[in-house]
């Protein structure tokens, strides 16, 4: 998204005058209460508000017993079990009806740090946050993690995450080993050496096979990057990244995003961000981590775009202008490139009765990119959507996780959009969606399964070739079926 860092206070103070008239206007009224809930069930949603889900009990979880006990009461009251974090992947991977959720938040304790071979071990509940908290001091930074820092490192485990840095782009490049909770009460270590048909299933697996316990991670130096952006037309992107990131350029980040305004330049005037080692020492001010500014007036300017043209053009001006500033640069270290307020998060927090916002992903090989972005501009213009952003980043090709979603070098597209809740909006949103995979599916690419249950079977069947192989292996670790959602009871088709 935007941020608007050390602006001017004359144009703060004409965007005060501007909207001084029209601030009732991107205000939200309270949400609807939920409809009663059926006797003693607890109703449960993602951050999407598509997926209410009436369960029977959640456990949160804070030692390894609460786990286990939890298994055996499912067991013995012929329930089933889901895993929850975060709860921002939104296709149901944490919910099942009438199951026990395991609510992992509070599972989040820093077991084992070793500054000297850059290791860390943590607990699944422990946070991207967290872990940027407790490393920074030693000049540590993470490798890879989402654009923002405040998900579950057993989430980004599970849904296989990728980010921004060029040399490690998915979280299994960057995991040495993990310990699971089977459903037999085990306690199995999983790694490239032990249990290792586990570790390519459980990461990007959406717990399906077992309760991550805890993660060794391997962690990079908190290096001192300059930032900088130029601006581009879309087709010049993908010839612009082999030049400048296939060499020894230095540059480790990178993110792009192409205009949402709406007119001629939409999708195609893109600004491409990068982050580059420097040869400067950190200092004080470097270190200090920063945090989330200004996000009441941000929120306020990005309501306004969710229903105004003219708040979309003013959004990417500023964008330009007063966020990548193209040919200026920025000394800042790479956990404050990975963090608020360089990658904001409470900006992005909202909820509405009449809609909510819902975030798609595709995995285009490189070569068909221009392909892919010209058939989604004409996905997005003819079905009218209401896009508030894009982003690409790069996905090296890796095999390592059984449902791997970029088994070849590509570019991931992502869209964050203003989704309507009535029947006619959740029914447009299914067609564009299936519109887009259709078109991935055409230039050999993919779709993010953190997402959306929007997919047919036979797409996703085409996308991941080995789910139904993946399915068999979860029914053979797992012959009761014990750990279930939403995911699953759609996809898996051959299910009991």
């Amino acid at each position: 998204m935007y941020k608007f860092v050390n602006r001017p206070k004359s144009i703060c103070l004409i965007l005060g005058l501007v909207f001084l008239k029209i601030i009732l206007l991107g205000c939200e009224k309270p949400p609807r209460p939920n409809p009663p809930l059926s006797a003693n069930k607890i109703r449960i949603n993602d951050v999407s508000q598509l997926n209410p889900t009436d369960v029977s009990q959640i456990t949160n979880a804070t030692q390894v017993r609460d786990l286990q006990r939890s298994i055996r009461l499912a067991k013995d009251k012929g329930l089933k079990i889901s895993i929850a974090g975060k709860r921002h992947s939104q296709g149901g991977h944490a919910f099942y009806d009438d199951a026990i959720v395991l609510n992992m938040e509070d599972f989040d304790q820093i077991l084992d740090f070793q500054p000297e071979t850059k290791t860390i071990r943590v607990q699944s509940g422990v946070t991207w946050v967290q872990i940027q908290d407790y490393i920074n001091p030693f000049g540590l930074a993470v490798k890879t993690m989402q654009s923002t820092n405040i998900f579950t490192i057993g989430g980004s485990l599970s849904s296989n995450i990728h980010g921004r840095d060029l040399h490690a782009t998915t979280i299994i490049d960057t995991v040495r080993s993990f310990r699971l909770l089977t459903v037999e009460g085990k306690i199995l270590t999983c790694s490239r050496d032990q249990n290792t048909d586990l570790f390519h299933l459980v990461i990007g697996g959406f717990g399906l096979f077992g309760v991550i316990l805890d993660i060794e991670l391997d962690l990079t130096e908190n290096r001192v990057y300059q930032k900088s952006a130029i601006l581009m037309d879309y087709t010049q992107f993908p010839s612009y990244f082999e030049q400048q990131f296939k060499g020894s350029s230095g540059v480790d980040l990178l993110i792009a995003r192409p205009s949402i305004s709406l007119g001629k330049q939409f999708m195609k005037e893109t600004v491409v961000t990068i982050w580059q080692r420097t040869g400067q020492k950190m200092t004080r001010d470097l270190l200090k981590l920063r945090g989330e500014e200004n996000v009441g007036r941000d929120r306020f300017l990005l309501n306004l775009s969710r229903k105004y043209k003219w708040s979309k053009r003013l959004r990417w001006y500023l964008q330009k202008k007063l966020v990548s500033k193209p040919g200026r640069t920025e000394i800042i270290s790479r956990n404050n490139a990975m963090a608020p307020p360089t990658a904001p998060y409470e900006l992005l927090v909202r909820k509405s009765p009449k809609n909510t916002d819902i975030v798609q992903e595709y995995f285009i090989p490189k070569s068909h990119f221009v392909d892919f972005m010209d058939g989604a501009r004409k996905i997005m213009l003819d079905n009218s959507v209401n896009l508030l952003n894009v982003t690409i980043r790069y996905c090296a090709g890796n095999c390592e996780a059984f449902l791997s979603h970029a088994r070849k070098d590509s570019f991931s597209i992502m869209f964050y959009t203003s989704q309507n809740l009535s029947s006619s909006g959740l029914i447009q949103s299914e067609k564009m969606t299936l519109q887009l995979v259709d078109l991935a599916l055409k230039y050999k690419g993919a779709y993010y399964l953190t997402y959306q249950l929007f997919l047919t079977q036979s797409q996703i069947r085409q996308a991941y070739p080995l789910l139904d192989e993946f399915f068999n292996l979860k029914r053979q670790y797992d012959s009761q079926e014990l750990l279930m959602n939403q995911f699953y009871r759609k996809y898996a088709v051959n299910n009991n």
